[in-house]
């Protein structure tokens, strides 16, 4: 027999107790995303897509008066092709409206757009509102 194979292994068989650490927070960390995957798969859906809009700003912008808005989706519902309406408004009668339609707003989630009026909306209402969508 030879020098090396006479030397001892360096291995106890017994695994260090950081070892056995790693794997229960390991094993603990993929059982939990399993479950919250799975329940987000099967767990209570929206049945529709609850839009709001707030907006964002008002600015001169070459030809027009573009104003910004912000779209939220609070559902956990999709809302695609989603038809965006504004208004400007001068005490009750109204001045102009504009539509435009977004792709798509995904659920808890925002999209932002603009609308492009000719007309001036300052000291004026300025009414911007989602009016309708369609299912992904």
């Amino acid at each position: 027999m030879n020098a090396q194979s006479k030397q001892r292994s360096i291995d106890k068989g017994d695994p260090h107790w950081i070892e056995w650490l790693t794997g229960v927070v390991s094993m603990a960390f993929v059982l939990a995303l399993i479950g919250w995957i799975g329940w987000d798969a099967i767990g209570p859906r929206d049945t529709a897509p609850e839009l709001s809009v707030r907006i964002l700003g008002t600015s001169a912008e070459g030809a027009g008066y573009h104003v910004r808005f912000e779209i939220a989706n609070a559902a956990k519902a999709t809302a695609a092709g989603v038809v965006v309406r504004g208004e400007i408004r001068d005490g009750g009668r109204t001045l102009e409206t504009i539509e435009m339609t977004l792709d798509y707003v995904p659920m808890k989630s925002t999209a932002q757009g603009g609308l492009i009026f000719t007309s001036d909306p300052e000291g004026r209402s300025v009414r911007v509102s989602a009016v309708g969508y369609s299912d992904p």
